[in-house]
């Protein structure tokens, strides 16, 4: 294991990464010199030194948590660690090459002569060849890259960007010179598709990626909307996702049905199974205040009809996320908000797992020869990983108690609490493996004064589909002079299932001067470290320089995740 970089927040992963072990950057110096030394054919250039980093975190082969070999699309997994170092993981989880000098705020790609192309810190695209010397670099004049990057068949590199005071998205196509050869801009083509009042007129679609269609058979058929190279683009604030022709900028397909907040949309090319369907993540993030389920869609494009549909009860992320078709008609999914990345058959059977402690950002699974570097790769034999007998994940934010409207700041005792504004809550959830909720609860001892008996805090569980009610917890607080009360309740007779888990309090208030309060429960999962449940709507903070920092505001204000 070896150490990388600082955690830092982007736009779509909102997180704060707990503490992990604090290592040197020696032994990846080493492994990538090895690395490069075999796979250039010549002496590698010393790399760039890192940043220095005030906190680092390993690289863990437990973060995958299962892995069937025998059915897993098997490879290496490319991704960003602690959300802007480009690595490369074999199956295990081991890392065989990272590019410890580069910063990549979201979309990594890997190009085939073994570079990658990604989207820098600020207002550029950057590309770094094997060695992690950076070879190219374009700015986005007056507005910043975001989302997506992709290199086209002609060489050229499309890049999705914000411009200063527009209205939506604007795409460049950009030669190596450094020079825009093409230019489109959402608002002026996106009226056919606009809704009759726009759910957000600052940022009106949100592209959040783009394809170069690949050959298909619509366009064979004699389907000109599905010419190749034309681009399909999924709009997250328009829940849509549709097809631009290349020659006249104009929308010439679209579809919405049942779309909310979704990303990557992708049309299968050929040589694979369903060519010519688009899967598209659907997050459904409405869906919070219900079954709590994210989807992967596949669709026919002629007709609208979803010819295959990935959903299962504890997968859901409701912002960020991607999923990617595999050779062997597997697809790789990256819940973000989730905190993992796992590997589906067509049947839905999960046959690889990676969850580290951080929420991931678009993995992607490369061949073993995607590049003549990693063809050259000693990699070592793969080792299944079978998790404990029981064990399912559960993503993160289906089992969330609260979210932010439900909650109050109170200053009791001299001490500020985040406690529910409400008396009674409800929440529908799935449990996690090895769940526990972790409470903490009591009175504003100056309110309440002793003048009534003491309010009762209840905490009770109904299982979906029975009657039945469990009481977890039932106390009185203030009797003895004690204020406030934490507590830990073990809820893992219950993993695994849907639930309604409510709190309640008997006597939290009169004649309107409330003195009793829970604050929001955590649920935490087998595998999580101990620590409160943190505020999932935090967006700026973490460890970051204050130039990252800046950048990172700069970025989230334009585009509508803060004021």
């Amino acid at each position: 294991m070896f150490a990388l970089g600082r955690p830092v927040i982007i736009p779509l992963v909102l997180t704060r990464p707990g503490p992990m072990h604090r290592l040197d950057f020696t032994a990846l110096a080493l492994l990538s010199l090895a690395a490069l030394a075999c796979g250039s054919g010549q002496p590698a250039a010393a790399p760039a030194a890192p940043k220095p980093a005030s906190k680092t975190r390993a690289v863990e082969t437990g973060w995958v948590t299962l892995y069937d070999p025998a059915r897993a699309e098997n490879g290496y997994t490319l991704t960003l660690h602690d959300l802007r170092i480009p690595i490369l993981l074999d199956m295990n989880g081991r890392p065989v090459h990272a590019w410890r000098a580069a910063r990549i705020k979201s979309r990594v790609r890997l190009l085939p002569d073994g570079s990658i192309l990604g989207i820098g810190l600020g207002h550029q695209v950057v590309e770094y060849d094997w060695n992690g010397r950076q070879t190219w670099e374009w700015n986005v004049p007056h507005g910043f890259p975001h989302h997506d990057v992709i290199r086209l068949r002609n060489g050229n590199t499309l890049v999705l960007a914000m411009e200063e005071r527009a209205k939506g998205d604007t795409l460049f196509e950009v030669n190596r010179k450094g020079h825009a050869v093409w230019t489109w801009r959402a608002a002026e083509h996106v009226d056919s598709i606009l809704p009759a009042k726009a759910a957000h007129p600052n940022d009106l679609t949100h592209v959040n990626s783009a394809q170069e269609l690949p050959e298909n058979p619509w366009f064979a058929a004699g389907d000109a909307r599905f010419r190749p190279g034309n681009l399909l683009l999924s709009a997250r604030n328009l829940n849509a996702i549709f097809v631009v022709d290349r020659a006249t900028g104009a929308i010439v397909w679209s579809f919405r049905e049942g779309l909310d907040r979704q990303h990557e949309a992708l049309m299968v090319g050929p040589g694979w199974a369903e060519p010519g369907k688009i899967q598209v993540f659907n997050n459904r993030q409405r869906s919070f205040s219900t079954d709590r389920q994210s989807e992967i869609l596949e669709i026919d494009p002629r007709d609208g009809k979803v010819s295959w549909r990935y959903r299962e009860p504890g997968f859901f992320t409701p912002t960020g996320g991607i999923q990617q078709l595999l050779p062997n008609g597997n697809v790789l999914i990256t819940s973000t908000r989730g905190g993992r990345v796992f590997e589906i058959t067509r049947g839905g059977s999960v046959v690889w797992e990676w969850a580290p402690p951080y929420e991931p950002v678009r993995a992607v699974r490369v061949a073993r020869d995607a590049c003549p570097q990693l063809a050259l790769l000693a990699s070592d034999p793969p080792r299944p990983v079978v998790p404990p007998t029981g064990y399912a994940h559960v993503d993160r934010d289906a089992y969330r108690f609260a979210r932010k409207g439900a909650r109050a700041e109170v200053v009791i005792e001299g001490k500020s609490r985040t406690v529910l504004a409400e008396e009674g809550v409800c929440g529908d959830l799935v449990l996690p493996f090895g769940a526990r909720a972790e409470v903490g609860f009591g009175v504003d001892a100056a309110q309440w004064n002793g003048t009534v008996d003491p309010p009762v805090f209840t905490m009770h569980l109904t299982s979906a589909g029975s009657p039945k009610k469990t009481v977890l917890l039932r106390e009185s607080v203030g009797a003895a002079g004690e204020s406030w009360r934490r507590r830990t309740i073990p809820l893992g007779a219950f993993a695994l299932r849907s639930v309604r888990l409510c709190v309640e309090i008997e006597g939290a208030s009169a004649d309107g001067v409330r003195w009793a309060y829970w604050e929001q429960p955590s649920i935490h999962s087998a595998r999580d470290r101990s620590g409160t449940d943190d505020e999932e709507d935090e967006l700026v903070g973490g460890d970051l320089t204050p130039e990252e920092r800046k950048v990172q505001e700069e970025h989230l204000k334009s585009l509508g995740y803060v004021n």
